[in-house]
C-alpha cells in the first residue's frame, strides 16, 4: 500500500495527556517517601503498528515503586525508557521527475517502484498499573497487572529505501527523524497489561504488553508491543 508524504493538517495533542504526564512524573518524585517497594525493570520483544506494517525489535528499562493496599492489590507506578517502532515494506510508490512530475515508460505507462520504511521510537513511558497477587506457594504468586500509560517520544529515526519520489540519491535511501515528519504527535497513551511469576528471590518474569490509543500521525497509525520483562523489588 502506498503511503504518500503529503503535509496534512497538523493534529494537536489534547492537553489532557501533557497534563497527565506531569502528574505521574510527581507521583514518582514523592513515591520513595511513602512506598513500600522500590523496583527495577528490563526487557525485550516487537513492536509495531496496529494496522499494515511488520514488527521490529522493542525494549524496555526502567525503575517503579510498588504501594500495598493489602496482601493482593498493589499500585505500581514507574518510569521507563520504552523502544518502539515499526516497518513499512514493499509500498508501491510512483516514479517522478526532477520537477515532481510522474514518469511513463514508453508504452505511456506510469513508472512505480517498491518502497520500504523502518521507524525506531523511543519514548519516556509512565505507566501506573495495578497488580494482583496470587500466592502459589512459600514466596511465589501469580502476578496480573493493569493500567493506563502515559509516553512522550524524545528521539527516533527513519530509514526509507526505494522511495522513487524522491530526487537524486534519496531514490535510494535516505534517513529523517520520527517525530519530526508532518502531522506526528510525541505524545502516546494507552493500556498496559501484564501476566506474570514472581519466584521466592522477588523476581517477576513476565509477558507484557502495550495496546496504544492515541494515533501516532495523521493516518490514524497506533502502536501495540509485547516484550518479554524480569522485574526485581527491594
Amino acid at each position: 500500500m502506498y503511503r504518500p508524504n503529503l503535509t496534512p493538517t497538523i493534529m494537536k495533542t489534547p492537553r489532557i495527556f501533557p497534563s497527565l504526564l506531569l502528574l505521574a512524573l510527581a507521583l514518582l518524585c514523592v513515591a520513595p517517601t511513602t512506598a513500600q517497594h522500590f523496583q527495577i525493570k528490563a526487557g525485550g520483544g516487537f513492536a509495531r503498528h496496529y494496522k499494515d506494517s511488520r514488527i521490529v525489535g522493542a525494549f524496555k528499562a526502567g525503575v517503579g515503586f510498588e504501594y500495598e493496599f493489602n496482601q493482593r492489590w498493589t499500585f505500581n507506578p514507574a518510569l521507563c525508557l520504552y523502544g518502539k517502532g515499526w516497518k513499512y515494506p514493499d509500498q508501491t510508490v510512483p516514479f517522478l521527475t526532477p520537477d515532481g512530475q510522474p514518469e511513463y515508460d514508453e508504452q505511456g505507462n506510469q513508472r512505480m517502484g517498491v518502497m520500504s520504511r523502518t521507524t525506531t521510537a523511543n519514548y519516556i513511558e509512565v505507566p501506573l498499573v495495578f497488580n494482583y497477587y496470587q500466592r502459589v506457594g512459600e514466596g511465589r504468586y501469580v502476578v496480573l497487572a493493569a493500567g493506563p500509560y502515559v509516553a512522550y517520544g524524545i528521539s527516533g529515526k527513519s530509514v526509507t529505501k526505494g522511495d522513487t519520489s524522491r530526487p537524486g540519491s534519496e531514490k535510494m535511501y535516505y534517513e529523517g527523524k520520527a517525530f519530526k515528519e508532518p502531522g506526528v504527535k510525541r505524545f502516546d497513551a494507552g493500556l498496559q497489561v501484564m501476566l506474570g511469576y514472581q519466584f521466592a528471590s522477588s523476581l517477576i518474569v513476565g509477558l507484557e504488553t502495550d495496546l496504544g490509543v492515541l494515533p501516532y500521525n495523521a493516518a490514524a497509525d497506533r502502536n501495540i508491543s509485547g516484550i518479554v520483562s524480569l522485574s526485581y523489588r527491594f
